[in-house]
């Protein structure tokens, strides 16, 4: 069950507000939801929490004010957050009349909505309340003061508090801990299956919930006969002289941890991986350790990227195929831009203090063997990275 930290709502209506006017909004305008339902606006459980409304508005300007147009059902509920403070009752087929009221006295120059082009977790508003409210705006000059709210919202969520820094520094320590009871359970002939059963079983002893999906977290990827990437837990036992990658997380308080360990299975006769294996180790590393030195306010996303490959194509191995980081926090994948090398046309976006990535992947195949690729978590400082993961130096070893 997910809980949630409300002390974190004000801070974050707070964060929203001072965004706003860095920003040029004037106001904000978000739909009320029953969290309990399927879907719903992403941004919802920040500015109100994890608290049922229904059909009703929330309202935000840079002045401060903080607007909840809801149903007289309701009507003791905004103001029993200790956030939202002004309160305007609808009976259900006027909520637009209200907002149109509550417009005109504002009379912002820009209204942001919550639809967004390039980040999915800032396009949480649906094409029926898009419709319903360009209905409720059509005789009025605020139709035309629409705006996306694709910046402030990317950069609410991207921009963690400390508060939220400290939920994902729990989340890392809960994955660590399980990761330790997998280091205590591995031996040769365990299939993917297995491990992946036995993860699970330790999250729920725990109470606990998996970052994402259930059905492929953990992702084992099991000698050189598994595929690498977003893939279910195979039938396959581990062998001798094979590699063993896992990828998971635990989600906690509502917030995700997601990062990658690595085992070597040793042959018999060995004490430690032949100098391929640990070659190609050593160089992922190095890679991942060159994507975290990049993490800082105001390097461009591509350039962790681009200097990531240049480690594993100067040591002779392929480039790899993928991004290397994404953002990590309420969601595995949070929203904003990643960490990937930058296609022709795309836009430049740039890396911020406060954003928690993944700095991962480099994913190389080692024939026979299996695959190498490893995930740390970070934060970004105004004085550069701090790893919220232990970082993984060397190759775990079973046998």
């Amino acid at each position: 069950m997910t809980k949630h930290d409300y002390s974190l709502v004000p801070a974050k209506v707070e964060q929203a507000i001072d965004l706003m006017d860095k920003l040029g909004i004037d106001a904000w305008l978000t739909f009320a939801q029953k969290t309990g339902d399927s879907g719903g606006d992403y941004i919802y459980p920040y500015i109100y929490g994890l608290r049922d409304l229904a059909r009703g508005l929330l309202l935000l300007t840079r002045q401060g004010e903080r607007i909840a147009i809801v149903h007289g059902l309701d009507a003791a509920l905004p103001p029993s957050t200790g956030v939202w403070n002004e309160v305007v009752v609808h009976n259900g087929g006027d909520m637009g009349r209200r907002l149109v009221e509550a417009l005109t006295r504002l009379q912002p120059k820009t209204l942001a909505i919550n639809y967004a082009r390039r980040n999915p977790k800032a396009d949480g508003l649906t094409h029926g309340n898009y419709l319903w409210l360009t209905d409720a705006l059509a005789d009025t000059p605020f139709l035309e003061r629409l705006v996306s709210g694709e910046a402030l919202v990317t950069q609410l969520r991207g921009r963690k508090l400390p508060g939220e820094v400290a939920l994902i520094r729990a989340a890392v320590a809960a994955t660590e801990e399980i990761f330790a009871a997998v280091n205590g359970f591995l031996r040769p002939g365990l299939t993917g299956r297995a491990i992946y059963d036995f993860i699970l079983a330790e999250v729920d002893r725990r109470g606990w919930e998996t970052s994402w999906s259930r059905d492929h977290c953990p992702i084992v990827t099991v000698g050189p006969v598994a595929p690498i990437g977003h893939t279910a837990p195979g039938a396959v036992p581990l062998q001798p002289g094979w590699l063993l990658q896992i990828d998971f997380g635990v989600k906690l308080n509502g917030y995700c941890a997601d990062f990658q360990r690595m085992w070597y299975l040793l042959d018999e006769g060995e004490s430690e991986p032949p100098p391929e294996v640990q070659r190609l180790f050593v160089t992922v590393r190095r890679g991942v350790d060159t994507i975290v030195e990049h993490l800082r306010p105001s390097v461009p996303t591509w350039q962790p990227a681009a200097a990531a490959r240049e480690v594993l194509t100067g040591a002779g191995y392929p480039p790899f195929l993928y991004g290397v980081g994404h953002q990590l926090g309420r969601a595995t994948h949070d929203g904003g831009p990643g960490l990937a090398l930058r296609g022709e046309g795309d836009p430049e976006f740039f890396i911020e203090a406060g954003n928690v990535f993944t700095a991962e992947g480099l994913e190389t195949f080692i024939e026979g063997r299996g695959w190498i690729s490893l995930e740390e978590n970070v934060l970004v400082t105004p004085d550069g990275p701090e790893l919220l993961t232990t970082r993984q130096t060397e190759l775990w070893l079973v046998g």
